[in-house]
């Protein structure tokens, strides 16, 4: 009963001001529809994209599509935008405004937005009040994005480049002094194959000195070859072998050096593309017809409040 008595009284509570009820709700309409309109609220357009990460080189133990959102982020893309778009000129944010970067960059956080979905992707939203500039500013952040991957994977790409480099100068340079060392003793001392010519001269010499009528010049020539050999043998074998390992590495350094080079010239893409942006054709915000609504049902219980509140005090009083 006390429900039902409760219900009656707001009801006659409601018949009795009724006429003051429906001025607040119609003022709260009108209000609102005014304010919430392009004169007083800018319309906003959203354009969007979805994207997901490729060709990153691991820094971290971040996923992929983190590192993708901690380089969106970043401070370069971000002034990018600003001077690219005059973003403050957009805001209305005027440059000898005592706070103007701490401004800027929250009316920056407001409309410019990196998300990451559940299918591991990376959705870039803009919102402007210009759909063509929301739409531009999309496809600049995904250029800008991978311009500034590339930068970053390149400059480390660089540094590997001047060591492989200097590395590979080093080789030359050891190559080329012990080339010249092997050569000094294959023209001084007829060296050209240590193992060969010791074992065909050996045989030769000792042949010789089996035979009863042998020439002693000839033998006495085959004697010396061998000296040499013995002379100059185990250097000839050392710097030998020390430049076919020399060799090895030089080889290996130049490839790696290609390699990069080839790896700099290479133009990549850092995304692919799930959703491309496209240009609004109906704006975002404000939704007014939610404003006029929420304003017309808090306008009616803000006013049928204090019209009980008076109600209760007037009873009061005759009390």
């Amino acid at each position: 009963m006390k429900e039902y008595f409760e219900s009656d009284d707001i009801l006659g509570l409601l018949w009795r001001w009724k006429k003051p009820l429906i001025v607040v709700v119609l003022v709260a309409i009108v209000g609102s529809a005014v304010f919430s309109s392009p004169f007083f609220i800018k319309p906003r357009f959203k354009s969007f994209a979805k994207v997901y990460p490729t060709n990153l080189k691991k820094y971290s133990d971040e996923s992929p599509t983190e590192q993708m959102i901690q380089m969106l982020e970043s401070d370069a893309i971000r002034e990018s935008l600003v001077m690219l778009y005059e973003l403050d000129t957009l805001y209305d944010i005027e440059k000898d405004e005592p706070h103007y970067k701490n401004l800027l960059y929250k009316e920056y956080a407001d409309n410019v937005q990196f998300k990451k979905t559940k299918y591991e992707s990376v959705e870039i939203e803009v919102l402007s009040t210009n759909p063509e500039t929301a739409y531009k500013m999309v496809n600049s952040i995904v250029d800008l994005y991978n311009f500034e991957v590339k930068r970053l994977q390149d400059e480390k790409l660089v540094e590997a480049v001047n060591t492989v480099k200097l590395m590979m100068e080093r080789s030359k340079k050891e190559r080329d002094e012990l080339e010249e060392k092997v050569n000094v003793i294959r023209r001084d001392y007829g060296i050209l194959d240590y193992g060969s010519q010791v074992k065909n001269l050996s045989k030769e010499y000792y042949r010789l000195l089996a035979r009863s009528s042998v020439d002693p010049n000839k033998i006495t020539k085959v004697k010396e070859e061998l000296d040499n050999l013995k002379e100059k043998g185990a250097e000839y074998e050392h710097l030998s072998n020390r430049l076919w390992s020399v060799r090895g590495s030089f080889n290996g350094f130049k490839l790696q050096y290609e390699e990069h080079l080839k790896e700099l010239a290479r133009k990549k893409e850092y995304t692919v593309s799930i959703v491309n942006p496209y240009k609004a054709d109906k704006k975002t915000y404000p939704v007014r017809w939610l404003i006029v609504a929420v304003s017309a049902v808090v306008a009616f219980f803000t006013a049928l409040g204090v019209i009980s509140f008076i109600e209760r005090v007037e009873k009061r009083k005759a009390a």
